[in-house]
């Protein structure tokens, strides 16, 4: 996929880096040249404008984009400008932006924008769920019982057909698919590496070692797998 991210502060840096490992293509925008030289060599193109100006917004690659990402962090005047003139200019582009306060949020859903994240209020609860299971690289809490947690698969797994796994033996625990490292070459001819989902699993498939396993399931459960040796 690509995505626009405008608003090289933290917050937008980091989710361009992190999207660029899951192998899609990011250029990343931001007025500061400081912030947009420190990320040439990490993102796929980066352009050091001022998206407040009309005529700025209109020379981004905007409407080639699978989501446009306003993670501007401080200035909400400069956040709801540039929203308003994605709007106008590419009205069918998905905008996800970053709601710096309550206020600021409240407006952003009168525009009617795809999504409105908070990432400091997300990461926290992600950061909880994930220190209270061990071993997890992702956790996510569906209700007081259940979860979704990604975790490297067990050196007890490696090399295994699913077939002969009984992941039964852990109690209430479904595997949903495999996530599986790749090397990918975007347009620039960067090499990066991403992570794949198998898509459906079949009893032959064998697991590898650095694999990631998305699973579901009891936490305790969960838990209990996750120590597994």
């Amino acid at each position: 996929m690509k995505f626009v991210i405008i608003g090289l502060g933290n917050f937008g840096a980091s989710l361009g880096k992190h999207l660029i490992s899951e192998g899609h293509e990011v250029i990343g925008v931001d007025n500061n040249s400081e912030h947009t030289s420190q990320l040439q060599e990490h993102l796929t193109y980066v352009v050091c404008t001022d998206t407040t100006e009309e005529q700025n917004i209109t020379q981004l690659p905007i409407d080639e984009a699978d989501f446009a990402v306003v993670s501007i962090g401080e200035d909400v005047g400069a956040s709801l400008t540039t929203v308003a003139l994605i709007k106008r200019h590419y009205p069918d582009t998905k905008i996800i932006a970053r709601g710096i306060s309550y206020i600021h949020q409240a407006i952003l859903e009168t525009m009617n924008v795809h999504e409105i994240i908070n990432p400091e209020e997300a990461y926290a609860g992600q950061l909880a769920e994930r220190f209270s299971m061990k071993g997890s690289l992702l956790a996510l809490a569906l209700d007081e019982q259940y979860e979704i947690i990604e975790v490297e698969a067990p050196k007890v797994f490696h090399d295994q057909k699913l077939a002969n796994i009984n992941l039964a033996d852990h109690g209430i625990v479904s595997l949903v698919t495999i996530l599986r490292r790749e090397e990918k070459t975007n347009f620039l001819g960067k090499t990066t590496v991403a992570k794949k989902a198998l898509g459906l699993l079949a009893g032959d498939t064998v697991i590898r070692p650095g694999d990631v396993l998305v699973l579901f399931g009891k936490f305790d459960d969960l838990q209990d797998l996750c120590n597994a040796k």
